[in-house]
């Protein structure tokens, strides 16, 4: 009698978990399927298959990078750049693992590589946002929902592809640089340093990219990783602004 009532209090929580879980991942939602569907038009327009878009979206999962690692896809860019300049767009989410980590409640090992897999700037922020421990089944469900939307939208934008025009295809490819402005403005508001890296990076791509040597493969690498360590290195902590 005393296991049953355990039992039922424990598929109650987990019930209210999940379904907490789906209310908190709604908007993540919303916004996932139509940048989504950007990205599976743009797929469409670069003349690659259903399968390219569908494995983009469900094994790479990264928002942002998809759209730069099809962007450098489409310029030629050698496959080992892209996977350099993925790495280091994505290299916050150490960061962000190791904090999101740090709130969990015991979670199961098998539980524990869904969890890094789901994360994203959106999930992050969303289960992040309470005070107190996570449970691993709300952060999974968070992270599901969005995941399945974004991969829905992905097939969707693809499919629709068919009926548009071109043009209007052509003009999505805006969705890389919203994208990266999105990422790069809350940055910018909390540390100034943040702009003066994204510029001297820009100039030394340009720079790097027009020796013969170097090409344009390497030099978006090479010039995000000279203009952070530089940064880093030479100029002081400043305090975060605190955004309105």
């Amino acid at each position: 009698m005393v296991v049953n009532k355990r039992n039922k209090k424990s598929t109650n929580r987990s019930t209210h978990l999940i379904l907490s879980g789906l209310k908190d991942a709604v908007p993540i939602m919303l916004g996932y399927f139509s940048v989504a569907m950007a990205f599976g038009l743009l797929v469409k327009s670069a003349g690659l298959y259903l399968k390219d878009a569908v494995l983009f979206s469900t094994v790479v999962f990264a928002g942002a990078s998809q759209f730069m690692a099809l962007n450098m896809l489409m310029s030629g860019i050698s496959p080992l750049s892209i996977v350099a300049a993925t790495f280091l767009v994505n290299f916050r989410h150490f960061v962000m693992s190791a904090s999101l980590g740090s709130r969990l409640d015991k979670p199961k090992i098998w539980q524990i590589p869904l969890i890094a897999f789901g994360v994203t700037d959106e999930t992050f922020s969303v289960v992040m946002a309470g005070k107190g421990s996570l449970s691993a089944v709300y952060v999974i469900t968070v992270s599901f929902f969005s995941y399945i939307s974004w991969a829905g939208g992905t097939v969707s934008g693809y499919l629709l592809g068919t009926f548009i025009p071109d043009a209007l295809g052509d003009s999505l490819g805006m969705g890389l640089y919203v994208l990266f402005v999105a990422l790069l403005v809350p940055e910018i508001k909390k540390h100034l340093k943040v702009l003066w890296v994204a510029l001297s990076s820009g100039l030394l791509n340009v720079v790097l990219g027009s020796v013969s040597q170097i090409g344009q493969s390497w030099s978006l690498v090479l010039g995000v990783i000279i203009s952070s360590m530089v940064f880093t290195l030479l100029t002081p902590k400043e305090p975060e602004v605190p955004s309105e």
